[in-house]
């Protein structure tokens, strides 16, 4: 029986007495990389934050590892990154100065960093290829990198399962293209992925398997290239674009013209 990193079953959320998820099931598989698509409003961001235990359930039940998302006592092994976070609070810091903070599960009340937290450090900086950056001001940094950093504090602190809600959005190819190397060496080292996104662009190679949300149900749930682009299943509107984008693929680009 294959092992699974995230088990969501009969799940519904409702916010504002309006229901946005509707008795949807996931499972992700540990080493998978499933990816989460579907237009806006179709329940996404609302999936994941309910899977990762920030949003109350309705009715159904997660698991993480074997064990309820309420239950589970490691927290630091799920690395979640929200949607259009920063790495930058307004407060002075700088890459290296981020990234520990995903150590401070492992020490006592205003201990000191250990020789393992810095050895942590310097291996999450480099799979996300920051170690350069280490001691730059993450105010300084591109959209793209400080996705990057929060992904890098996230493997600091041993997370076995990553959610991702579109890390690619607002930023370039070349950084998309960035992420998705990243990715790609997590996963071969064992990392579980659970990405949320629009479009998958270069990062479509590195996805096992899709799920489609629509008006908070599974529209389908399968390999990438079969997934479904029609206008009524993936479109969405890009308003600097002027044209319907389908998922995975950037204005055009990609799996699906």
């Amino acid at each position: 029986m294959t092992a699974l990193a995230l088990d969501a079953a009969n799940v519904s959320v409702t916010l504002a007495g309006r229901p946005v998820i509707r008795r949807v099931d996931l499972s992700v598989a540990v080493g998978e990389f499933v990816t989460l698509l579907g237009t806006n409003g179709s329940g996404k961001s609302t999936l994941v934050r309910a899977c990762v235990g920030l949003l109350p359930l309705v009715s159904g039940t997660v698991t993480v590892f074997g064990t309820p998302v309420g239950a589970l006592r490691d927290r630091r092994r799920i690395g979640y990154v929200p949607q259009r976070a920063t790495a930058s609070s307004g407060v002075p810091a700088t890459v290296g100065e981020v990234v520990m903070t995903g150590r401070l599960a492992y020490r006592r009340l205003a201990g000191w960093s250990t020789r393992s937290d810095r050895d942590a450090v310097a291996v999450a900086l480099r799979q996300v290829d920051l170690t350069e950056r280490v001691g730059d001001s993450v105010a300084r940094l591109s959209g793209g990198q400080q996705q990057r950093v929060l992904i890098a504090r996230a493997l600091a602190g041993g997370a076995d399962l990553l959610v991702l809600d579109e890390p690619t959005a607002g930023v370039d190819a070349g950084t998309q293209a960035v992420l998705a190397r990243v990715l790609e060496e997590l996963v071969a080292h064992g990392v579980t992925v659970l990405l949320v996104a629009h479009e998958l662009g270069p990062l479509a190679p590195l996805v096992d398997r899709a799920v489609v949300l629509r008006g908070g149900r599974v529209q389908f749930d399968g390999p990438v290239p079969e997934v479904p682009s029609g206008p009524a299943s993936l479109a969405h509107d890009h308003p600097h674009s002027g044209q319907p984008t389908r998922a995975g693929g950037l204005h055009g680009e990609g799996m699906w013209r």
